[in-house]
């Protein structure tokens, strides 16, 4: 995908599919200034395990992500 094609997703809930065929869901932000080309794109869900900390996947550029919805109706994509 491209970051214009990503970027209508960030601070929402999402559920996304990598180019590994990984499937990530959590709200989905976007770290840019690394000044190496492209956008980190960084999905925050909650806890694995009560009174853990919250589980962040770093992805580093759009072209990673091959397919992306929304998943605000969903009670474990939203942080």
């Amino acid at each position: 995908m491209t970051n214009d094609e990503v970027q209508p997703y960030v601070g929402k809930a999402v559920r996304l599919t990598q180019s590994d065929g990984s499937v990530l869901a959590g709200t989905l932000h976007a770290e840019d200034g690394h000044g190496h080309g492209h956008v980190h794109y960084v999905v925050v869900s909650d806890p694995v395990q009560e009174g853990g900390k919250k589980v962040r996947a770093l992805i580093h550029g759009a072209g990673l992500i091959t397919q992306i919805e929304d998943a605000s109706n969903d009670a474990a994509a939203v942080e």
